[in-house]
């Protein structure tokens, strides 16, 4: 199998185990959006980040269509996605809390009212050193990736959704605890579970 088929194959794959985990809650919620919907249709009015990173919790309507972007509300969430080893501040990337926002609500429409658990946002270079199995290129070093989990739904779900949304890359991980979500190329990608 050429490198190109075996890519396609693999996004196939989780898009069919996110769509499939996903389609259930979906028939049961008539306003439900189908997989098919894009982000520009599930965001038309407002876009609403509810995060939660430790004893920290944050809601927050960083735009909406009567006022536009809301700089406080945007400055609140890249405070509760800052580096909180270095204690630093990043601008995080608008189309990542698109992703993160769509993601909610799409959740919220086929009844799971719950926020996004946050493991990881941006980081500084030394403390995206520190991590064993850190790209050394990062999206996480620009604003634009976030490792996320939703209390009550299975990362496999969580990362067909993030797929079918598609702003960048999915990064699904069987056995750990978050999935990898970013604004960069589009490419997705499974790490097997280490052995032993």
């Amino acid at each position: 199998m050429s490198p190109d088929a075996f890519f396609q194959w693999r996004r196939r794959l989780l898009i069919s185990a996110g769509c499939a985990a996903v389609a259930p809650a979906l028939a049961a919620a008539p306003d439900a959006p189908a997989p098919n919907s894009t982000l520009k249709e599930l965001l038309a009015e407002r876009r609403s980040i509810w995060l939660v990173r430790g004893k920290e919790q944050l809601e927050a309507t960083y735009w909406s269509a009567e006022r536009g972007y809301d700089r406080d509300q945007y400055l609140q969430i890249c405070w509760a996605l800052r580096d909180v080893q270095a204690d630093r501040v990043f601008p995080i990337d608008h189309g990542l809390l698109d992703v993160l926002a769509g993601l909610q609500l799409w959740l919220s429409r086929s009844g799971v009212r719950a926020p996004l658990e946050i493991h990881s946002g941006y980081r500084t270079r030394s403390t995206n050193q520190k991590l064993e199995g850190a790209a050394l290129a990062s999206r996480h070093l620009l604003g634009k990736a976030a490792d996320v989990t939703v209390p009550g739904v299975k990362n496999v779900r969580l990362a067909g959704m993030a797929s079918v949304l598609g702003r960048g890359g999915t990064g699904f991980y069987p056995g750990r605890n978050f999935v990898h979500i970013d604004t960069g190329d589009e490419r997705i990608w499974i790490t097997p579970p280490k052995a032993g």
